[in-house]
């Protein structure tokens, strides 16, 4: 896809999670079985979907029900998550202990390669199915200082995460409520956390209705100033995800 596309706290709990992630920050032990040699490139581990390529970033959906474990996989590139359910997953490093942690619908976290490649594998824990879509960075960005520097009016923008690499909102709009306006850089990834309905008002443009579920989101190409406005009769839930 080369275009704008629609798509189909614990906190401290949820920052061990990107931290094992990133540097599998744990003692040594056996894993469950698996030896090195069935270790796999990210983008061949069977439970990592493509949803989106554009030749900047590439998007993975994982879906894991409780029991269902990924192949042990490598990750060769900086990238953000964002999760959209309630649930628990456990993460094993290689060469570490598997630990358990739960995790928050609406979180974002960030994998850094700076020092590395990583390698893990993933299991879902919860009664819930653990859900996350990765946003892996493949190219670099040439955002400006002042672009990153800029950041949205808060309340509803509310700053989920911010890094060198990019910037995360939590977007949270009751049902009639509208933003003010601000400006969406290029590069944007939104997602939807929740069900609904918004319409979104850009200068000198008519509205655009977005109707989405849990899961789905476009990729914005271009600068954008407009507003944002639920349209549904229930609270509407939003990640935004400026790349730098």
């Amino acid at each position: 896809m080369k275009t704008a596309t629609w798509g189909t706290h614990h906190a401290l709990s949820l920052v061990v999670i990107a931290t094992a992630m990133s540097v599998g920050a744990f003692a040594p032990s056996a894993s469950y079985g698996q030896t090195s040699k069935s270790v796999v490139p990210v983008n061949a581990e069977p439970d990592h979907h493509i949803r989106f390529e554009n030749g900047k970033v590439r998007m993975y959906e994982v879906m894991l029900p409780k029991g269902k474990s990924t192949m042990m996989h490598e990750h060769r590139a900086d990238n953000f998550q964002v999760f959209f359910n309630d649930s628990k997953v456990t993460v094993e490093p290689k060469g570490g202990l598997p630990a358990t942690f739960p995790v928050r619908a609406g979180f974002v976290a960030f994998s850094s390669t700076g020092l590395g490649t990583y390698t893990h594998r993933v299991e879902g824990a919860g009664d819930t199915p653990f859900r996350v879509i990765a946003i892996e960075l493949l190219s670099a960005f040439s955002a400006t200082a002042g672009t990153a520097s800029v950041e949205r009016p808060s309340p509803p923008f509310n700053v989920a995460l911010r890094n060198p690499k990019g910037r995360a909102y939590r977007v949270g709009l009751d049902p009639g409520e509208s933003t003010k306006t601000f400006t969406r850089p290029a590069n944007t990834a939104i997602f939807a956390i929740s069900s609904g309905r918004i319409s979104e008002q850009a200068e000198g443009k008519a509205p655009k209705q977005w109707e989405f579920n849990s899961g789905n989101f476009r990729w914005s190409e271009t600068p954008a100033i407009l507003s944002l406005k639920n349209e549904s009769s229930t609270r509407v839930e939003l990640v935004e995800v400026e790349i730098f």
